[in-house]
C-alpha cells in the first residue's frame, strides 16, 4: 500500500532519522536542482547555493551511499555540499534514458540521492512508481522521498525546503 504525506520541512527539524529502515530497503531523494542563473549551462544563483547548502544539512544523517547527478553545472554544484559531506563521488546519470536508470535503481538497496530537473524529476519518480505529478519551472523546493521494497515503491513522501 502506497502513503503519501506532504511535510513541511523546516532548518530546525533536519535532525530527525531520514535513513531507510532496513538493508532490504531502496530508499530514494529525489531533487530537482537549485535556483540557477541564465544561460545555456547555468550555474546557480546565490540562492540557489544557498539552498544546496541546505540539502547537505537536511540529508547530513541520511547514510547516503551514493549520490547521482546529470552532467550539467547546476544539478553538481546543487549536490556538491552533499557528496562532500558524505566524501563521495557524484555519478553521473543521462536524463535522456530516465526508464532504464530507474531500473538501475530498483536494483540497488541503501539510500540514494538523485538530481534532475523539472521536466525528469517527475517522470523518474514515476518510473520508480510513484503517482505522476508536474513541477513547475520556478518550482525548487520540493524534496521527493520515495522507499522501494522488492522494486515496489511503498512509501513516498514530498518534504519542502525553505523558500
Amino acid at each position: 500500500m502506497k502513503i503519501v504525506l506532504l511535510a513541511l520541512v523546516l532548518f530546525g527539524l533536519s535532525d530527525i532519522t531520514l535513513a531507510a529502515p532496513n538493508e532490504d530497503i531502496l530508499s530514494v531523494y529525489l531533487i530537482r536542482h537549485a535556483e540557477k542563473q541564465q544561460g545555456k549551462d547555468p550555474e546557480l544563483t546565490k540562492k540557489g547555493l544557498q539552498r544546496a547548502g541546505f540539502y547537505r544539512h537536511f540529508l547530513k544523517d541520511a547514510a547516503i551511499d551514493g549520490i547521482f547527478s546529470t552532467d550539467y553545472q547546476r544539478t553538481q554544484q546543487t549536490v556538491k555540499p552533499l557528496a562532500q559531506h558524505y566524501k563521495k563521488d557524484v555519478t553521473l546519470y543521462d536524463p535522456r534514458q530516465l526508464k532504464q536508470f530507474a531500473e538501475q535503481l530498483k536494483q540497488k538497496k541503501g539510500n540514494y540521492v538523485v538530481v534532475g530537473h523539472s521536466n525528469t524529476t517527475p517522470q523518474l519518480a514515476s518510473f520508480l512508481g510513484a503517482d505522476e505529478w508536474a513541477m513547475d519551472h520556478h518550482e525548487f523546493d520540493r524534496v521527493y522521498h520515495l522507499i522501494l521494497k522488492d522494486g515496489k515503491l511503498i512509501f513516498s513522501t514530498i518534504l519542502r525546503s525553505p523558500k
